[in-house]
């Protein structure tokens, strides 16, 4: 599998001041990731891709802080969970599972 740092910047402006050393780290976890939850193939690029970006996602939005509240001109929110509910790349990174692997978190069950 060949996956490369331009492949997981792409034109995302939030992953282009990360060094190449933090997202191969990021690439060697996200690979593990996919191979686990059954991906293969042409898929197995696709999901390291989506999962290193999620990771990477996550690294993003934690230098700000975890912000718990925010208030702007007279609406705010607190307590939302950007990283679980609106992280698009884990989103399309379980969908890609859904539809093409086996996921990691799933059961077997045997019946005689």
């Amino acid at each position: 599998m060949s996956v490369s740092v331009s492949d997981v910047k792409g034109s995302i402006s939030i992953f282009q001041n990360f060094t190449d050393d933090e997202i191969n780290q990021q690439l060697t976890l996200a690979n593990q990731q996919a191979l686990n939850d059954g991906l293969i193939d042409d898929l197995l690029i696709a999901g390291t891709i989506q999962y290193a970006r999620h990771l990477l996602y996550v690294d993003w939005a934690m230098s700000y802080g975890g912000v718990q509240s925010a208030s702007t001109l007279g609406n705010s929110q607190t307590n939302f969970n950007l990283l679980m509910s609106n992280d698009p790349y884990l989103l399309q990174y379980n969908a890609t599972v859904a539809s093409f692997g086996n996921g990691s978190n799933m059961g077997a069950v045997w019946t005689e």
